[in-house]
């Protein structure tokens, strides 16, 4: 008698049929409507017959993927849209995502099955252009078919064991000459940017060592602020620099000691809808600036004794002629490039399109355009123009759009002013300051609609860049442990390609 056996139970000597996971058509609906108007609207789960990786996989990756664009400076619209597109392409949803302040938390609950929650703490501490345009390359690669998982957890771990792209004396230096170019933008003249590049190396000194010994960063810039307040006085006292070149020279520090790239993010955040990484970022951005509202007059009050009377309605800020701005303009964003640790092959990009901006800029602010309004317009032509050249290049939005808004659109002059107006002990000088940092919120504002205007020809360009496809020969999908560091030092070509 033949041997029986159950429905459906394998059969002996014969391994078991891999079982393809089904996205239920709701759940599908919702995972396009949330990438909705991002370059990875069209991505579609992958229903080819092969081995399925796991719940437990597939969102561990996420979550991995996740802090390494949160701590690179991603804002987070880019982090939803990765996360979204990697698992709708592996089948995974519906998948909950939650950033709120400095954690992550994925929850996977499908409808015949236990839900699964993880929870991952994220440290922010800065941007690192050039490691965040890598997780994107992988992100890319992943929905177009060109990696598997462990080809993309291999290049993960190569990405956070990467050393940094350029040295930290290349961007001490490059951080210098941008505080000196924002300081010559403003009007300062050649002593004024000289001043500038010896007070911020200065600053970049002091800051690391008393951020070294557990300072935080709030009596951090706070000691800063006073410290180049005290000395641009003292510069005044003693001839070295009028009362015009004193406020462009604090200006330019005072401009870097803001967190640019952070207010810029948080505009984005709010603007998208995501209130709870705004609201965490708005408080850290709020210390900072208390810091430098309350640490620049500190310094001023500690000069007291030199009886210097500035009057600011008798100064005025020449601006440059047209080639003198874009030519520093030009330095800026070259220099910012070295300091965000951008790739090498951004720079030109970066560089042409700052120009472009700081050009437009220059006209709408000769048209009559305020200079919030002529921000605005500005940033809009760089999100655009930003975008598409990402999707071309295949590289992060922000790769190019920080490097770029950083040496054409920062508000030099405007800071400026307001600190001549802390000089002369002005009523409204505090308001005249807050004034000067919206328009950094319009810098983001500006490049989230020109992101959106041109989202629909970066979909086109990244379909056509997308000719060859090459399938990673791993077919591996065992468990791997991803962000905590074990080990592992690929040197099997599965670093991220360029």
């Amino acid at each position: 008698m033949a041997e029986q056996f159950l429905p459906g139970a394998p059969r002996p000597g014969r391994p078991p049929r891999p079982r393809v996971r089904k996205v239920a058509q709701h759940d599908l609906r919702d995972a396009r409507a949330r990438l909705r108007g991002t370059i990875y609207e069209d991505v579609t789960p992958d229903v080819r017959p092969r081995e399925q990786y796991s719940p437990v996989q597939i969102v561990d990756f996420c979550l991995d993927l996740a802090e390494v664009m949160l701590a690179s400076g991603a804002d987070t619209r880019s982090v939803e849209t990765a996360v979204v597109a990697v698992s709708t392409k592996w089948n995974l949803a519906p998948l909950d995502l939650d950033l709120t302040g400095s954690s992550v938390t994925i929850q996977y609950a499908p409808a015949d099955g236990p839900a699964l929650v993880k929870f991952r703490t994220v440290t922010i501490d800065g941007s690192d252009l050039g490691r965040l345009a890598w997780a994107n390359q992988i992100v890319d690669d992943l929905v177009h078919g060109s990696r598997d998982m462990t080809s993309a957890v291999s290049a993960l771990v190569a990405v956070l064991r990467m050393p940094p792209r350029w040295p930290n004396w290349l961007a001490d230096v490059g951080l210098a000459v941008l505080g000196t170019s924002i300081a010559m933008q403003a009007g300062g003249g050649w002593r004024a940017g000289l001043g500038a590049f010896v007070l911020m190396m200065g600053i970049i000194v002091s800051g690391r060592w008393l951020t070294g010994r557990g300072f935080p960063q709030f009596f951090v810039s706070g000691a800063q602020g006073a410290v180049a307040s005290a000395l641009g006085t003292l510069a005044i006292a003693a001839g070295i620099l009028g009362p015009a070149g004193a406020a462009t020279m604090v200006a330019a520090l005072v401009v870097l000691l803001l967190p640019h790239v952070s207010l810029v993010t948080w505009a984005q955040d709010a603007i998208s809808g995501f209130r709870a990484m705004a609201v965490a970022r708005a408080f850290s951005i709020l210390l900072v600036i208390a810091a430098i509202v309350v640490g620049v007059p500190a310094g001023i009050a500690l000069t007291h004794w030199l009886r210097i009377e500035v009057d600011p309605s008798g100064i005025v800020l020449d601006p440059l002629p047209l080639w003198a701005s874009l030519s520093l303009t030009v330095v800026s964003a070259a220099a910012n490039c070295f300091v965000q640790q951008a790739s090498a092959r951004v720079i030109p990009v970066a560089v042409v399109f700052s120009v472009a901006a700081g050009a437009s800029l220059w006209a709408m602010r000769h048209l009559g355009l305020p200079l919030l309004g002529a921000t605005f317009l500005a940033s809009v032509l760089l999100g655009v123009l930003a975008t598409i050249a990402a999707a071309r290049m295949r590289t992060a939005v922000g790769a190019i759009a920080v490097p770029a808004f950083c040496g054409a659109l920062l508000p030099g002059v405007a800071v400026s002013n307001a600190l001549l107006n802390v000089m002369s002990g002005s009523s409204t000088s505090a308001l005249d300051f807050v004034s000067a940092v919206t328009v950094a919120l319009a810098i983001g504002a500006g490049l989230v609609l020109g992101g959106l205007f041109a989202t629909p020809g970066a979909r086109r360009a990244l379909r056509r860049a997308r000719k060859v496809v090459v399938h990673s020969v791993h077919s591996d999908t065992t468990a791997l442990r991803v962000i905590r560091d074990s080990g592992y030092d690929p040197g099997d070509g599965s670093r991220p390609r360029w």
